[in-house]
């Protein structure tokens, strides 16, 4: 049974010089009529009643629609998934104010993933974010006032004006704020951005490694478990939801360039908000056969610090991972351990896992 469901509203007051994202800027298009079709999407999925858990409304910023329109959509998400356990919007600081945070409260959105990226004005400045840190504690105190208890911070590090101190002056905010979750990734030039247009670089590989070690002995002795490569929780907090990604599970999505994996089949929506708009969603479809679901499973487990348990391999695959990858595993066994039936890579060499899949997965 699939339990996940992925909605995209693209739509964003200002848009962020490293984000390749599909988005607009909110005033460009109708966002009603946007909200209109994509309910009429979901109600296309057919989803069986009450079988979703998980449901996680991303951007782009959802959080910049109106009070209204942000209603319209989540009490029809409310009203015909009665069973999901953990409902997540996300929010940039500027545009999530104390009435949204009621209103979602109201509706059944028990988690918010806030975009804070840096507490630095100039590095806010440089990655040209719409909030600063007046918005922030705002927003953060009107989380704590308003008894939200289960938020995610988002922060990105490795820009080149980045330091120890901006590191330390994240997790202070956190700690303080009592959130339960954070997001650590390192900064990714992507093509078409405006840093990738202005030649930004990241730091360099060895000051991202520092700083990402830095990140994760600093969060251990603050009670922040790291779950998965670039995400930490306090115990129980994991993002259920971005664990159905991680698990390789089947999920539903909607909206502009969504993509859904159901069937054997992944789906993603045309990226045209014209056609989309139009109802023409022109999915691109690709049907994933065994031998890449297999691969896909590995790389995607291999994210979480538990690895995979090799019962549900075989359970999934009717194979045994040990004795089919005995060979690549030899050339890897410095680096990963078998512990409780689970294959795992060393919490130590987690961070240089795209080397270590490279030779896992070769073929």
């Amino acid at each position: 049974m699939i339990e996940a469901l992925y909605i995209h509203i693209p739509f964003c007051d200002k848009i962020c010089a490293y984000c390749d994202f599909a988005k607009v800027l909110k005033s460009s298009f109708s966002r009603k009529k946007y909200l209109e079709i994509l309910i009429e999407e979901i109600d296309s999925l057919n989803i069986e009643d009450n079988s979703l858990k998980t449901i996680y409304i991303g951007g782009g910023t959802p959080s910049c629609l109106t009070l209204e329109e942000i209603e319209y959509l989540i009490s029809y998400l409310n009203k015909h998934f009665k069973n999901v356990e953990e409902f997540t919007f996300e929010a940039n600081p500027e545009s999530l104010t104390k009435d949204k945070i009621k209103l979602l409260q109201k509706y059944g959105v028990n988690r918010i993933s806030l975009g804070v990226q840096s507490v630095n004005k100039n590095t806010l400045k440089l990655l040209n974010r719409n909030h600063t840190n007046k918005d922030l504690f705002r927003c953060l105190n009107d989380l704590n006032e308003l008894n939200f208890e289960n938020f995610n911070l988002d922060f990105i590090y490795g820009l080149p004006s980045m330091n120890y101190q901006d590191i330390d002056n994240c997790i202070e905010i956190a700690l303080k704020y009592k959130a339960k979750h954070l997001s650590f990734y390192s900064l990714q030039i992507e093509e078409g951005t405006k840093f990738y247009i202005d030649h930004i670089q990241a730091l360099n590989d060895d000051t991202l490694r520092d700083m990402y070690d830095y990140i994760n002995k600093k969060l251990a002795l603050s009670n922040y478990q790291r779950y998965e490569i670039s995400n930490f929780s306090i115990p129980g907090y994991q993002s259920k939801h971005n664990l159905t990604y991680w698990h390789d599970k089947e999920y539903y999505a909607a909206g502009l360039s969504a993509s859904s994996y159901t069937f054997d089949k992944r789906k993603t929506n045309t990226r045209s908000l014209t056609k989309y708009l139009n109802k023409n969603f022109q999915p691109y479809v690709e049907d994933i056969s065994l031998k890449e679901q297999e691969f896909e499973y590995l790389m995607l487990n291999l994210r979480l610090v538990e690895g995979f348990s090799l019962d549900e391999f075989k359970e999934r695959f009717n194979s045994e991972f040990l004795n089919n990858y005995k060979n690549e595993i030899s050339t890897i066994k410095d680096y990963i351990e078998i512990e409780s039936n689970h294959f795992r890579i060393k919490n130590e060499y987690l961070y240089t896992m795209d080397n270590i899949l490279l030779k896992l997965l070769k073929d």
